[in-house]
């Protein structure tokens, strides 16, 4: 990885979009090599957060997020013309270089990095079929810009807001007998992400999931985000994954994770 990626530069907050729930924050970067499932870390009034990008078109950086904790309500209360450290674009994303027929799903703020990945699917003229999933029409209201009559978006909201009513992978079996795809990329809730795998590995040959592991650096030198039984950083070697070639190897996926202090939780 480029060595300039790793420094953090000052960027002003220039428009920011959403609820309160989860806002969308956009920053012009200039002319980068961006990525989706590539992630930023931000840091704001001193409070870090690794963020994967969200939209990235004409020099202008978007990052989707969600109120989870103190330092994210922080950030979606910010002010535009406020200053932020960026350091990135970091970490792996999707290869989509043999994909022409693609299943993208996305659970809650999951769907951040692979509603860029299809943006840019449809800008290449692939075949994609895209499944949106969120408690609310709040959560999945950033996504709902995507839909055109003649595209393939299904959405899913828990309470039936907008969208069908029901978890986003409810129509996953008859989607995968209608369709043949030649790749799938997932990210969300780990359980979510195991279900469906478990569903597909035997029909989609190429199956990628985005991880979100606890950093404290972003930068593959802290340890913080490594997977346990094999020892890769999810920061430097992912968030992007291949089931297939790296998650099958290990027991920690959806069975538990490790929290700031290293303390398993299950």
């Amino acid at each position: 990885m480029n060595i300039k990626n790793k420094i953090e530069k000052s960027f002003p907050l220039i428009k920011i979009e959403g609820n309160e729930i989860q806002k969308t924050l956009y920053f012009n970067i200039g002319k980068v090599k961006v990525f989706p499932g590539q992630f930023y870390m931000l840091n704001y009034t001193g409070c870090q957060k690794p963020i994967s990008v969200s939209h990235y078109s004409d020099d202008i950086v978007g990052f989707t997020i969600q109120d989870r904790g103190e330092c994210s309500k922080k950030m979606i209360n910010a002010k535009v013309g406020e200053y932020f450290g960026l350091t990135g674009p970091l970490g792996n994303g999707f290869d989509t270089k043999n994909a022409n027929n693609s299943l993208i799903i996305g659970a809650g703020i999951g769907s951040a990095p692979v509603s860029f990945l299809f943006s840019q699917l449809q800008k290449n003229t692939k075949q994609v079929i895209a499944l949106f999933g969120g408690r609310s029409f709040q959560h999945i209201e950033y996504l709902t810009e995507l839909f055109s009559e003649n595209l393939k978006i299904k959405f899913y909201t828990d309470d039936g807001s907008y969208g069908e009513k029901g978890f986003v992978i409810k129509d996953l079996d008859r989607i995968l007998n209608e369709n043949r795809f030649d790749s799938c990329y997932i990210c969300g809730p780990e359980k979510m992400m195991a279900i469906t795998i478990d569903k597909l590995k035997d029909k989609v040959n190429n199956v990628e999931i985005s991880m979100e592991r606890y950093m404290k650096c972003g930068l593959g030198l802290c340890g913080s985000c490594a997977i346990d039984d094999i020892g890769l950083r999810v920061c430097e070697d992912g968030p992007v994954f291949s089931y297939k070639e790296t998650i099958s190897l290990t027991k920690e996926f959806a069975n538990y994770h490790r929290d700031g202090l290293g303390i398993i939780i299950r």
